[in-house]
């Protein structure tokens, strides 16, 4: 069986994955870049089961002019259970507008009451859509600050009833009861981001701590790390590719993706360092054999995922399964084709493990 560690030119295999950490990075992080989940950003997320064929574009421009809705979304999937659509923005410019506005009377009431007045005035202004009340002459600050309060909640669900109407009749549903929605404020889906950017970073930490203390040698040990990192790198730029939002369920699969990058790079790198019964080029070829192998089987379990998760419509699911799946394609890239020309260069030039 050909081994390409044999080849002199082994060295050369890393050119393709340092080329293409660029390019991920590039595709993940410029352009198109990976899109926050409504989970991590905030906004509202509506999803409907479909008896007919849709023109999203065409609801696009209706809900647009009925509605002003920022960052609008439309998408539909079929299977055999059936046709969803899936509606989502960010906010709608009145509500999130008069949302400011009440945040700025609330902070100045105690410091400046007659501007917390006039600022509540402004916010059941700007609720005009969706709430035709006036605002009352003779309201103390609190007063004015309570009743703002009460009026925007009200404006809240009258934009959400007209909605819902709007979309009854235009998809042809029995009722608002079809529709289900999914919302998150916008300092929630903050606080969700920074919570889950925190737990990455402290997850890659603690595993650069663990490798060294297991290795005790630089070069490997940064090997391994760096797979990791590729393989993360990787799976964020198809994700932006194929439009998978960053989100509370693809999280955990690219925390995922850290453990079985480090399985494969451990692999590797315990072979090519402990094993004296075979030249080095034999060594690394054994544990391509045997990574591959555990990453094909992999690949497979993924793929049977993805198709039920697709033709059932169990979003979460085909969500993870997808990002498993770019991460295990970028792991063999970096697997075989940047860590272990690297390692295999280390271990020829160090004595000890020849």
């Amino acid at each position: 069986m050909f081994n390409p560690y044999k080849s002199e030119k082994y060295r050369l295999y890393m050119a393709l994955p340092l080329v293409l950490f660029f390019v991920f990075f590039f595709i993940a992080f410029v352009y198109p870049g990976v899109s926050r989940g409504i989970d991590l950003r905030g906004g509202t997320l509506l999803r409907a089961s479909l008896e007919r064929q849709v023109n999203t574009a065409s609801l696009q421009n209706e809900l647009l002019e009925a509605f002003k809705l920022s960052d609008l979304q439309i998408n539909t999937t079929t299977g055999p259970l059936g046709s969803k659509i899936l509606i989502q923005f960010s906010s709608e410019k009145s509500l999130e507008k008069a949302g400011q506005l009440l945040e700025q009377a609330r902070s100045s009431l105690a410091s400046s009451p007659a501007n917390a007045v006039s600022l509540s005035r402004d916010t059941v202004r700007e609720l005009g859509p969706y709430f035709p009340g006036a605002f009352p002459e003779n309201l103390s600050p609190g007063e004015s600050v309570d009743f703002a309060e009460s009026s925007f909640e009200s404006a809240q669900k009258n934009f959400s009833d007209q909605l819902d109407s709007f979309l009854v009749e235009k998809l042809g549903l029995t009722g608002p009861a079809a529709i289900s929605r999914n919302e998150v404020g916008a300092s929630l889906g903050e606080s969700f981001y920074s919570s889950a950017i925190f737990v990455a970073i402290v997850g890659i930490f603690l595993l650069s701590v663990v490798i060294f203390a297991f290795f005790r040698e630089l070069v490997p040990s940064v090997a391994i790390i760096a797979g990791a990192i590729f393989d993360i790198l990787g799976a964020l730029a198809l994700m932006a590719v194929f439009g998978i939002p960053l989100s509370l369920s693809t999280i955990p699969a690219l925390l995922m993706l850290i453990g079985y990058a480090v399985d494969t790079e451990i692999l590797m790198t315990t072979r090519l360092t402990t094993r004296k019964d075979e030249t080095l080029p034999e060594r690394a070829f054994s544990a391509m054999v045997t990574g591959l192998t555990m990453t094909m089987t992999a690949l497979v379990a993924l793929v049977s995922m993805l198709v039920i998760s697709f033709y059932g419509q169990i979003t979460v699911v085909f969500e993870i399964a997808a990002v498993l799946f770019f991460g295990l394609l970028a792991d063999i890239i970096s697997s075989w084709m940047l860590n272990t020309p690297l390692m295999l260069w280390y271990t020829e030039k160090n004595k000890k493990y020849s």
